[in-house]
């Protein structure tokens, strides 16, 4: 019963009583005060007393149940609150460990045991700097948390703040904490939750990396570009020069130097189209085994005999898919900067293996994509890369060679040739250890190998009409003489709509030779594909010093159009123009097989058939 109802039912009772006692006093005496109406009253505050006592009791007991109510209740929410409280601890992607004032561990989840390799048995009462702190900052630290009361006190919301912690193997970890005090009396409490960012950290800085050399490339590839547009007038016009000149020594002289000196700067914008990853590609399947035995034997005889070469090939070792010509080249340029780093002699190793990535293994070695690599590894034992420069040495011009001893664009054009493959790349450094450079290199899915003999034929012209479209007049001008030079009748067009103009009026034309960058609306690709859907028989031939976007980017209509890479001579225009006018088309514009895709193989069955024929016309003896 409610305390208000059992004091509704005492003072009733009181009531009833109070009158039932007058009534019989005045029943047994009468009217008037006397002896019965005394009587009366002190058994009407009898019954008051007990009524009193009585309710009193009963408040007493209503209370205590209450009391103990409330204990149970309020004990329930402190056993539910620690119960929920350890199941955010054991259920948090982060560590959470718990202090005193004075370092010693109060609490140790879990992921404090993951992350750090302690356990909570092992942890706690322990100093949580002779933990996770390293040996030579443990005096710093402790001053740091002496420090961290007071800051905490004074930030009720608790501080944020990274931190390099050790684990109990030694490896070293990156961590963010969140810090809160919690006074109890005089003592102090410290809650932490630390997470790993490491991988977060390192996934940052690759970004930041590849942004960085993706700014740079950019900037590299345009500067190429325009250099190879003057070097393409450069290497064409000094042919005509040394033609004239010829039985002029001195002046042979002359332009045999500055024939020299523009090959030099044709291999060194291609070093920068290498790193800026836009150099055209040529990718095949390549036996990466094979490569390295040639490059060993290379290598044998023609470094110091201190310097040992291993191999360790794995003989069941995928087909890569990559430009066999580009990675000779990178793998060389990784070998002589081995070579330089071992003057006093030493190992270099060269190893193939087949890995198979998941996203996280991909990413983490720049890789372009998840599934299976050829994976090419280069180790020496020389002086090593120092860490402060180790995450330079890819950048252009970066080195550390004497002046005259190196471009700086060796491992630049290797970094790109990986990565614009598909692939990825990685180096591990340790100074006086050695070095060792991991590439990755995507697996040949089907064959792609070219077939070869064309290109040793001499110089022949054509009478054919040639549509050439280049937006640099310099250029234009030295292309025209050229072609007539052999033969051709030239139509020049300075950009897509003056050609498109040239078309529309019904001039007729055998070949479109257009650069691919051109200022304006649209590019040489996008003519070339709108000029194929009105003429499917159309030769096509592209050219462009700024090579990026001709195959990864080409439409239907033309792809397999060749691409003649700037600065070129005039035997590999003449040589290229011949390839595309000698490929006979049907009338939907498809290729015909010509001796110029088969020859090779059709010359290497003839003599195979000629000389099984005399073997078997030979009588026997």
């Amino acid at each position: 019963m409610k305390l208000r109802g059992l004091l509704t039912l005492a003072m009733a009772a009181q009531v009833v009583v109070t009158a039932a006692a007058l009534l019989a006093s005045y029943a047994v005496a009468g009217p008037g005060f006397g002896m019965a109406q005394i009587a009366a009253l002190i058994a009407s505050a009898a019954v008051a007393a007990l009524l009193v006592h009585l309710c009193n009791r009963a408040i007493e007991r209503s209370e205590d149940k209450r009391a103990a109510t409330q204990s149970t209740e309020l004990a329930r929410a402190r056993s539910d609150s620690a119960q929920m409280m350890q199941a955010v601890i054991k259920t948090a992607l982060d560590a959470f460990i718990q202090i005193d004032d004075s370092g010693a561990v109060l609490e140790w989840s879990f992921q404090a045991e993951a992350l750090t390799g302690w356990t909570r048995e092992e942890a706690l009462g322990a100093d949580v700097v002779d933990l996770i702190v390293a040996e030579p900052l443990r005096a710093a630290f402790r001053q740091r948390m002496a420090r961290l009361v007071p800051e905490l006190s004074d930030t009720p919301s608790g501080l944020r703040f990274e931190l390099a912690l050790i684990h109990r193997n030694g490896d070293q970890i990156l961590a963010e904490a969140s810090s809160t005090v919690l006074r109890l009396g005089e003592r102090a409490v410290i809650n932490t939750f630390v997470r790993d960012i490491t991988q977060k950290r390192a996934a940052e800085e690759q970004l930041v990396q590849s942004q960085k050399m993706e700014a740079v490339g950019q900037l590299t590839g345009g500067i190429a570009h325009e250099f190879n547009n003057m070097l393409t007038v450069i290497t064409g016009t000094i042919e005509i020069l040394a033609d004239a000149v010829r039985d002029n020594p001195p002046l042979a002289t002359i332009t045999k130097l500055i024939s020299e000196a523009a090959d030099r700067g044709a291999a060194l914008t291609s070093s920068l189209l290498s790193f800026a990853r836009k150099q055209a590609l040529q990718p095949a399947e390549i036996d990466v085994n094979e490569l390295l035995e040639e490059l060993a034997k290379l290598l044998l005889a023609t470094f110091d005999k201190k310097i040992e070469i291993v191999t360790r090939l794995d003989r069941n070792v995928w087909l890569a898919y990559a430009d066999r010509g580009q990675l000779s080249s990178a793998l060389l340029n990784l070998a002589i900067n081995a070579r330089d780093a071992m003057l006093d002699g030493g190992r270099l190793t060269l190893t193939t293996r087949n890995v198979v990535f998941g996203v996280r293994e991909a990413v983490a070695v720049g890789a372009g994509y998840a599934g299976d690599y050829v994976e090419i590894e280069i180790a020496d034992t020389g002086t090593g890369i120092p860490q402060a420069i180790l995450e330079r040495i890819f950048d252009p011009f970066f080195s550390t060679k004497d002046v005259g001893k190196g471009t700086g664009l060796g491992l630049s054009m290797v970094f790109g040739f990986v990565k614009q493959s598909g692939g990825g790349i990685k180096v591990a450094s340790e100074e006086g250890r050695g070095t060792i450079f991991t590439l990755y290199l995507p697996k040949a899915e089907a064959s792609a190998l070219r077939p070869t003999g064309y290109d040793d034929r001499k110089i022949v012209g054509g009478r054919e009409t040639v549509l050439c479209v280049e937006d640099d007049r310099d250029v234009r001008q030295y292309v025209t003489v050229q072609l007539e030079g052999l033969g051709y009748k030239v139509i020049p067009a300075a950009n897509a709509t003056e050609a498109l103009a040239i078309a529309a009026e019904g001039t007729p034309f055998d070949l479109l030779f257009t650069d691919i960058v051109m200022a304006g609306g649209m590019n040489g690709r996008e003519l070339a594909e709108q000029m194929v859907a009105a003429r499917p028989s159309l030769r096509v031939l592209f050219t462009s010093g700024y090579a990026y976007d001709s195959l990864h980017a080409q439409g239907r209509a033309t792809m397999g159009a060749p691409l003649l890479r700037k600065p070129y001579r005039k035997a590999e225009l003449a040589r290229m123009l011949r390839r595309c006018l000698d490929t006979a088309v049907d009338s939907a514009g498809d290729a015909i097989p010509t001796p110029y895709s088969v020859q090779a193989d059709v010359e290497a069955f003839l003599r195979k058939q000629a000389a099984e024929d005399n073997g078997t016309t030979r009588p026997r003896k």
